[in-house]
């Protein structure tokens, strides 16, 4: 049987790879419908982390700000108490020692004007003056200092506090990016395993498609060849008809010939006879029955050999020899020809 090429432009090939690009197209549209979704919402968490970030640090520097607004104002009345007590020590300093004040007139009725005692008196008003006015100072500028160092320990509370705020922030913020690293790396060979598995299942439909294919050719072989057999033997057949009919129209005349038909008995000649039954024409070998010794073309000697040896027999009809083999039931395609055509009965 020889073999007919694939059409490989038959529709049935243009459908499996239409309806694997449509599945693959599928493939890629939702799993690229989740990647951007997760994408989407690992980004969201991330935005979300960077806004609570961002109110925290205003909070706690709105908090930082209202502390050291508070110091600010305890240090600048500290500064006006200090500025009061100054001013108070110099008034009180000027009102002792004024020679009209109430001290003056008191150490003139005791008699105690221009002595030493007065003077000493003044001495010592002015010494107080002082020692409050210094003391005064040293309040202030302690409390000064002390105000300084609370702003600067609340700014670096404050910075501590921020940065605490800042490491929290991050950490999520990494967390949910790897997070959403991980996943869409996932979703991605999970895109990868589809694809192969529907490139896998097209590629068996393809393969079904082409053993359909290479099935149908088969078929359509062996029947091309069954009705080119079948057109022969029908134009054989029609052929013989004639023959018997001329034979039979010719009313038996020339009847003197014998008819040296071979049998499947008896006959150990060691060439084939060929002479006509009816006289009229010369006898030939049928060599469609001797191709459907499935041995192929082969000569009259090795033909006769066969003969014989009892493994080939022979039958006139008309002016044709036809050949089959002696055990039919070994070769149906001889037993076949000769049951067709009415010579193997």
């Amino acid at each position: 049987m020889s073999e007919i090429s694939v059409n490989y432009d038959d529709q049935r090939f243009a459908e499996v790879e239409a309806d694997k690009k449509q599945a693959i197209s599928e493939v890629e549209k939702t799993y690229g419908g989740m990647i951007n979704d997760s994408d989407s919402y690992y980004q969201a968490q991330i935005n979300a982390s960077k806004e609570w970030e961002k109110t925290q640090r205003e909070n706690q520097q709105a908090q930082t700000d209202f502390a050291i607004e508070q110091i600010q104002q305890q240090k600048d009345q500290t500064k006006k108490d200090y500025i009061k007590e100054q001013s108070g020590a110099y008034v009180d300093w000027q009102r002792e020692k004024n020679e009209y004040g109430v001290g003056a007139e008191q150490m003139a009725a005791s008699g105690l004007n221009n002595t030493g005692y007065s003077e000493s008196s003044q001495v010592s008003l002015y010494n107080t003056y002082q020692n409050r006015v210094m003391t005064a100072r040293e309040t202030y500028n302690r409390a000064v200092l002390n105000y300084d160092n609370a702003i600067k320990d609340a700014r670096l509370q404050n910075n501590s506090v921020l940065a605490e705020i800042a490491y929290k922030a991050l950490q999520q913020q990494l967390e949910l990016s790897l997070q959403g690293f991980q996943y869409k790396n996932q979703l991605l060979l999970d895109k990868l395993g589809k694809k192969t598995e529907m490139e896998q299942m097209y590629h068996e439909r393809w393969q079904d498609v082409l053993s359909q294919i290479n099935t149908e050719n088969a078929l359509s072989e062996e029947i091309r060849q069954f009705n080119e057999q079948m057109a022969m033997e029908r134009e054989q057949f029609e052929w013989q008809k004639a023959q018997a009919e001329k034979k039979s129209s010719g009313g038996g005349s020339g009847g003197g010939g014998s008819s040296n038909k071979s049998s499947s008995s008896g006959n150990s000649s060691a060439s084939i006879n060929k002479s006509s039954d009816s006289g009229s024409g010369e006898v030939s070998l049928n060599m469609q029955s001797v191709l459907n010794l499935g041995e192929g073309p082969m000569s009259e000697a090795k033909l006769a050999e066969k003969v014989n040896s009892g493994e080939v027999t022979t039958r006139q009809i008309g002016n044709q020899i036809y050949v089959a083999r002696s055990n039919t039931a070994t070769n149906g395609t001889a037993s076949r020809y000769l049951n067709l055509t009415g010579f193997g009965k």
